[in-house]
């Protein structure tokens, strides 16, 4: 026994990496590696083909070996060249190994072992997103770290030996990222949520939901879930990272046939993304209730890739339909695919695992999030631009531009009342153009609205500040003129007649000649703005009763009662 245990010193001390020259990242370059076949290996028997050199050198800096793999034995030999013994933290494999069995062994004898693991709540949880912590006091010599790791989920073993200062500030660094992480996702959800809140736009509750989806699903595969949120329940650990990925991918799909107007944009497309999201949360569904880990790993990984194509191909699609607001969903479907796509293949093929290609997700979201909130923004001045463009068309006449009766007696409404108020002077001047049926008779109802289109113009440059036009119907004009008394008023009356008798129609006809009558009304024991249109629109009238093309008020007879329009 002595004989073997000093030959198996001497193979293990040959490679052994000096305990002060420990390099920062992880030592897969430096490890050996042995997968079971026939039959699960005791610390014994993983000694025994190690000192006969059946492990292989790892060859890469973190070992991985893909979804469903068998266990898998890894070696490391450290040298403690000092005096005293050195306290190191080893930091080894990824959250969701289901069980990891580590031996320190020191002259063929094992001084030190651990089992951890998510695959019973009972082993050692992992320690966030730095995988399983085991801390150990290498005596002077030679120590060979041995671990045995065994999941249905993607293998992947990076190894790391750190001082407890390098990994606390290994731990904080990761800490602060996270923090940054979370907190910039978590502002995006309560903008968007109180935005759904205020403006009940379903998009923002999707974008909410696919941002809080991405923030479980990495909870769950840095596992911080695991330790912090169900770290009593291994069964479910065994599957709420795969589950997550799909339900991650399946809000994105929703987000985006939503955002996208799919449905109406590509029906085809919107059956075809219907049809695979609910397929992915089937076969993710029945892989858990028949407990097939390796298959749910399968069905995750490849839904994610994609989901990931997918957003890209439907961001494409309706930006070369036209849709303005899609440039922006596909430059950050883009983003987000690149980072989804290389951190599944870090882990599970294709790229090499680097803690720089795990975090390109977690990037690809931050940079995504922020493309869709613009997205979401010009979405909304479009949305807000119709909503000013319509309301702006509820008020106003579509031949002439100006406001129209229901438009002009809001407007009028408000100036009435601080005229009441304030004891101002307020006047209304009514215009309604003469012959205008003759004109339409004569030259046609197109020359009949360009006349109606130069009038319009008309009172649209003569009008001051504060003052209100509008076409109160047909070929009738109304504007209301605060602080102004009757005889302001009724000069600008005079001019308006004289701009319209000088008012052309943009093509020439000949023996066309434009004429209007005025009534002028000017506030004073009127009780209601009614009453003074009445009075005002009774004048117009009086001065079609005095032969037309000319201006008629209070003033105008003062001895006489308006004349009131008829009911």
């Amino acid at each position: 026994m002595l004989g073997v245990a000093l030959a198996f010193a001497v193979v293990a001390n040959a490679r052994a990496i000096p305990l002060d020259e420990v390099p920062e990242g992880s030592l897969g370059l430096s490890a050996g590696v042995y997968v079971e076949r026939d039959k699960v290996l005791t610390i014994e028997d993983a000694l025994s083909r190690l000192e006969r050199g059946e492990f292989e050198p790892a060859g890469v800096a973190v070992p991985k070996f893909g979804i469903g793999a068998g266990p898998v034995w890894l070696h490391l030999s450290v040298e403690n060249r000092g005096m005293e013994s050195v306290a190191r933290r080893l930091l080894a494999g990824v959250s969701w190994i289901d069980r990891l069995d580590v031996y320190m062994v020191e002259r063929g004898r094992v001084v030190s072992d651990w089992l951890a693991g998510d695959g019973d709540a009972r082993w050692q949880h992992p320690l966030g997103n730095l995988g399983y912590a085991f801390d150990h006091t290498f005596a002077p010599g030679t120590t060979d770290i041995l671990l045995r790791a065994q999941t249905a989920d993607p293998m992947v073993l990076p190894l790391r030996l750190l001082s407890a200062e390098d990994a606390t500030a290994w731990m904080r660094l990761q800490d602060y990222g996270y923090g940054m992480l979370y907190g910039f996702l978590l502002a995006l959800i309560a903008y968007n949520a109180v935005l759904f809140a205020s403006l009940r736009d379903p998009n923002y509750l999707n974008y909410a939901l696919y941002l809080g989806a991405f923030i479980v699903v990495n909870l769950g595969y840095t596992g911080r879930g695991y330790e912090w949120l169900w770290p009593q329940y291994a069964g479910l650990q065994q599957y709420v990272i795969l589950v997550l990925m799909v339900v991650f991918g399946y809000t994105g799909l929703r987000f985006a046939r939503r955002f996208l107007e799919l449905e109406r944009v590509s029906p085809r497309a919107d059956r075809a993304v219907r049809l695979f999201a609910n397929a992915g949360l089937c076969a993710i569904a029945l892989s858990a209730v028949f407990e097939q880990r390796a298959l749910a790993a399968l069905v995750a990984f490849v839904f994610v890739l994609l989901f990931s194509v997918a957003m890209v191909g439907l961001g494409l699609l309706c930006s070369r339909r036209g849709k303005g607001d899609a440039h922006y969903f596909l430059a950050g479907a883009v983003v987000a695919m690149f980072g989804a796509a290389t951190t599944a293949l870090a882990v599970w093929v294709g790229l090499p695992y680097s803690e720089t290609l795990f975090h390109v997700a977690e990037l690809g979201i931050v940079i995504e999030g922020s493309l869709l909130a613009l997205a979401l923004a010009y979405r909304m001045r479009l949305i807000q631009t119709a909503r000013m463009q319509a309301e702006h068309l509820s008020r106003t006449d579509p031949l002439t531009g100006l406001l129209n009766r229901r438009a002009f007696l809001d407007s009028a409404g408000a100036a009435w009342s601080t005229a009441v108020r304030s004891g101002r002077p307020l006047s209304v001047i009514v215009i309604d153009l003469d012959h205008f049926k003759t004109i339409n008779d004569t030259f046609g109802h197109e020359t009949g609205d360009r006349v109606l289109v130069a009038v319009a113009e008309v009172l649209r440059k003569s009008c001051r500040r504060g003052d209100f036009s509008a076409r109160w119907g047909g070929e009738e004009f109304i504007l209301i003129l605060p602080e102004t008394d009757a005889g302001q008023a009724m000069a600008m009356a005079e001019r308006l007649l004289a701009d319209i008798r000088a008012a052309t129609v943009p093509e020439k006809v000949s023996g066309l000649r434009l004429s209007a009558s005025l009534g002028v009304a000017e506030r004073h024991r009127h009780d209601a703005l009614e009453a003074l249109i009445r009075e005002a629109d009774g004048f117009m009238y009086r001065a079609k009763q005095r032969g037309r093309g000319r201006v008629h008020g209070a003033q105008s007879d003062a001895d006489a009662r308006p004349v009131l329009a008829p009911d």
